[in-house]
């Protein structure tokens, strides 16, 4: 690829106090988000670090490797370089982690009492270590800790999104190939990329003990692999895409579609602009609603058994049928109350590609789904019960 800018970056020296304290910013910033802060906490998350933007692939270090981190900085022993890229969201300057996370969480976890030392492979069974969490440390040793400092590679914001892709794929070469749609998530973050992530996790952790949750987390097929290979977020900004601006003709897949929605997201957080993401957080929760009442009657209805008979080995997800699913949500008012409303919903889907035994194309087409749903068969001229056009 062609570089059209000079790579802007500097390599401070940072505490892990400081390094604590800017994750803290990042935290807040991401938990609240820029429109719930007040003046005053916008100027107080300044400079915050996105510790786990959802680009990063899920955090899944060991106890020994996180102890082995602390341990390196106790010894005084380097640790590798920590990559950062600048961003910011309505002057409000972050920045979020190329390279490094897994690092910096087990820091940021330890200072935060979360796990203690062992297994500890040089200091081995030191009594003032092993065992301890850094609340149980002396005086003398936390001060070693947050005193320590850490080589920082700190880019500037890249005016071209693939300069970022490019060197995010360089710096993690050595390590297993990511997908397409992983690097996406590692390069176009925003407001909105990071509700997608919260929303999974939300549900994830509440699963046990919220009914709700149970229930959005089977329907959506949230499982830990699916999560940490980022499957989950790509078939949600699908969704969303849809949801909010209906079928992306520019798009030749599901793929597409998420990266392309991840990408115009990204600009407009970049830019200043505003994401809408009040409204996609309504329509969202409609659909959700809708999802949650079709699955009163069907267990999986993003699965091909929302319109035909179960197969055996039958996917729990299935993009082409939620992408209908979403095309029939922004295309229609729905009485989700309606007796008919499956019996309808199942018609609109084989009036799609799903529905053609014929059809041997992708079934993430948009315009090929686009073209049987209001062409081939145009079900704007339909009668329903259960739905109406708006």
């Amino acid at each position: 690829m062609k570089i059209n800018s000079r790579i802007e970056y500097q390599r401070p020296l940072i505490s892990v106090q400081d390094l604590v304290n800017f994750i803290d910013k990042g935290e807040k910033y991401i938990k609240n988000g820029f429109d719930n802060l007040t003046d005053e906490e916008q100027m107080e998350v300044l400079h915050g670090i996105v510790l786990s933007p959802d680009y990063q692939r899920e955090y899944r270090s060991s106890p020994t490797e996180e102890a082995s981190i602390i341990e390196s900085i106790i010894l005084g022993i380097p640790i590798p370089e920590i990559f950062l890229v600048r961003t910011s969201n309505r002057g409000i300057q972050l920045r979020h982690v190329m390279d490094g996370q897994h690092r910096l969480t087990a820091i940021y976890r330890y200072v935060k009492d979360k796990f203690p030392l062992k297994h500890l492979e040089i200091l081995g069974d030191k009594e003032d270590f092993t065992n301890c969490r850094f609340s149980e440390l002396s005086r003398e040793n936390k001060i070693k800790i947050l005193g320590s400092h850490l080589s920082i590679l700190e880019f500037e914001s890249f005016e071209d999104p693939e300069v970022e892709i490019e060197l995010f794929k360089r710096y993690n070469r050595n390590t297993k190939p990511l997908e397409k749609h992983e690097i996406a998530m590692a390069t176009y973050y925003s407001s909105t990329s990071q509700f997608i992530t919260n929303f999974l996790n939300k549900h994830m952790d509440n699963k046990e003990k919220d009914i709700s949750s149970d229930r959005i987390i089977k329907i959506y097929n949230v499982t830990k692999d699916r999560k940490d290979k980022q499957k989950n977020h790509q078939e949600l900004c699908i969704l969303l895409s849809i949801l909010t601006d209906g079928p992306d003709l520019s798009a030749k897949d599901g793929v597409e579609i998420a990266t392309n929605f991840l990408q115009g997201k990204a600009a407009q957080f970049k830019n200043n602009e505003n994401e809408n993401l009040e409204v996609l957080k309504q329509k969202f929760e409609e659909f959700n609603l809708l999802m949650l009442k079709i699955s009163e009657k069907v267990e999986y209805p993003f699965s091909s058994s929302i319109y035909k008979l179960t197969e055996k080995r039958m996917s729990k997800y299935h993009v082409g049928i939620s992408m209908v699913l979403a095309t029939i949500s922004y295309y229609f008012d729905i009485n989700i109350e309606s007796p008919v409303l499956i019996d309808e919903i199942q018609q609109i889907i084989k009036a799609s590609p799903l529905g053609d035994v014929e059809y041997n194309a992708s079934s993430t087409n948009t315009k090929n789904l686009v073209n049987y749903l209001f062409e081939k068969n145009d079900i704007r001229k339909w009668d329903f019960e259960s739905l109406k056009l708006k």
